[in-house]
């Protein structure tokens, strides 16, 4: 009885069942909270490998150190221990369609980090319920590697005044350089973005982001007096007299510069990029090529060659490509072109007894094409180099031949000269006719290497075009057909004639060579080469990619 009426009792259920509930809620709230304490711990550990993978990245060479270092500083790592902790350097792709495959571990160049850590977590209430159970977080770090470089970094010499004739002519002001100037001036580094800031003051530009800068134009002597503010002693004069000697053409600045991304900081903020220095006369030179004018010269000039009666060249200078510059920053696959050049040269020499005393003239031009440089790779900058870079260049092609240019023909770079016969000698009872071409164009690409020292040293270095011949003229006069009329009696024979005519012009060919080298050469261009140089590669732009 007593059993059956314990069992009927229910004056207490309410108790137990509070006291069941009780337990279980408590329980729960216990799992709960060190669920929510350990998704918080979960969002810091991610937070701070993320960081860790930022701080890594800037120094791949490091990139482990520097991750626990970070890690250490955010209380995650004991100093000085890896436990947990996976570092892996490689290269990312952001261009690879499989996002998964953008990371390749171990692939050079280097340019991400992957950290990992895997540590215990904290339970504050379930710990004698439940084991520690491991958090892992995982970050990709990867940095953008921009370069810094020019193309046609070439100076020319002052032999035979063809550079202050050329500079002159192009910016329109009177340029008389020394020599002792001229080395200056080539001596003279200038920072590039430090020159921006002095050119808006020029400008009377007050505010705003070096692309306001560019995008406006700026006369050739206004380029040199900004110049001139930056230096000092003899580079400082010889600039000042090429500011008073005239305002001269204007230069568009947009042609002169590309800064990329980094066009858009605020005037002033040339500390944030020193190290980017520049050759006061490189600047000229490349302002002297863009300078609006009509991007022509005209020179006479003169040379110690026997029978030697006069020598003319005719330059001139095509729209450069558009989106292009002298000097660029950016990242990989940023371009630099140079503008097509054509030379026109003509040459008058005396004949001898067997040509009867003729004039013998030579007419002949050259079309050099545009060059092209392109960033294929860098590498970053660490705490012991200065990064590396690879550079791609295509020489421009390059056609030479006998002919006359009309002034039609000669401007018109649309459309590319007629190749023919010219007229060496015209008289009544003697006509001579030579023929001779020579092209050469190179189709694969030129890669050159920049070493973290070349970079460093500011080291020019060239690409020369595997099927271009060294002397030109010399090329082209040799391989002459000439073809012989005699109208008369009484004359030598026509393979006389043709010997001497050979043998007249022939001593010609190496003053052409050295002319032709000289114009070009002022413009920073070469036949069949082109000059790079690499002033830096800056990897700011850390980013998480994963």
């Amino acid at each position: 009885m007593r059993l059956r009426h314990f069992l009927r009792d229910c004056s207490g259920n309410m108790a137990i069942l509070f006291a069941l509930g009780f337990s279980a809620a408590a329980t729960m709230s216990v799992l709960v909270i060190d669920t929510a304490s350990l998704y918080g711990e979960r969002r810091q550990l991610q937070a701070a490998v993320d960081l860790a993978a930022i701080y890594a990245v800037a120094d791949t060479s490091r990139a482990e150190a520097r991750a626990q270092a970070s890690l250490a500083d955010a209380g995650l790592l004991v100093p000085g221990s890896r436990d947990g902790l996976t570092v892996t350097t490689g290269n990312y792709d952001p261009t690879e369609p499989v996002i998964a495959a953008r990371f390749q571990p171990g692939r050079l160049p280097a340019n991400a980090v992957r950290v990992v850590l895997q540590r215990k977590g904290t339970l504050h209430f379930s710990a004698q319920i439940l084991g520690a159970p491991t958090l892992g977080a995982s970050g990709i770090a990867a940095v953008t590697p921009e370069v810094s470089f020019s193309v046609g970094s070439r100076l020319a010499s002052l032999n035979g005044g063809i550079a202050n004739a050329l500079l002159s002519k192009l910016t329109g002001t009177t340029v008389n350089l020394s020599v002792l100037d001229y080395n200056a001036l080539a001596a003279a580094r200038i920072d590039a973005f430090a020159f921006l800031d002095a050119l808006a003051t020029q400008l009377n530009v007050t505010a705003g982001s070096y692309n306001d800068v560019l995008a406006a134009e700026a006369r050739s002597g206004t380029i040199a007096a900004a110049l001139a503010t930056l230096t000092t002693g003899s580079t400082r004069t010889a600039l000042q007299n090429l500011t008073l000697a005239g305002r001269g053409n204007k230069v568009p600045l947009a042609e002169l510069f590309s800064l990329g991304d980094l066009g858009k900081l605020a005037l002033g903020s040339e500390g944030a990029m020193a190290g980017l220095s520049l050759s006061a006369m490189e600047v000229l030179s490349a302002a002297a090529a863009l300078a609006d004018g009509d991007r022509q010269a005209s020179l006479v000039l003169g040379a110690n060659v026997p029978g030697l009666v006069s020598l003319g060249l005719d330059l001139a200078i095509g729209q450069p490509p558009q989106g292009s510059g002298w000097f660029a920053i950016g990242p990989v696959g940023t371009v630099l072109r140079t503008a097509q050049v054509r030379l026109r040269l003509r040459a008058k020499l005396l004949g001898g007894p067997v040509l009867l005393g003729a004039a013998v003239n030579l007419p002949l031009w050259l079309d050099l094409a545009s060059a092209e440089a392109r960033v294929v790779s860098a590498t970053c900058p660490t705490e012991t180099s200065a990064g590396t870079a690879r550079i791609e260049v295509l020489p421009g092609g390059t056609t030479m031949a006998l002919g006359e240019l009309a002034d039609s023909v000669f401007r018109n770079f649309g459309t590319a000269p007629a190749v023919g016969s010219v007229r060496l000698i015209d008289l009544l009872l003697l006509r001579v006719t030579g023929s001779a071409q020579i092209e050469a164009k190179q189709t694969t690409p030129l890669r050159l290497d920049f070493t973290s020292a070349e970079i460093t040293q500011g080291a020019v270095k060239t690409a020369r075009s595997q099927t271009m011949a060294t002397a030109l003229a010399q090329s082209l006069l040799s391989g002459m057909t000439i073809e012989v009329d005699v109208l008369g009696l009484g004359l030598s024979p026509s393979s006389v004639i043709a010997q001497a005519v050979r043998a007249l012009i022939m001593p010609l060919a190496p003053t052409l060579d050295m002319t032709i080298n000289a114009a070009l050469a002022t413009l920073g261009l070469g036949v069949g080469e082109a000059d790079i140089r690499v002033y830096g590669v800056r990897c700011h732009k850390a980013v998480l990619v994963g």
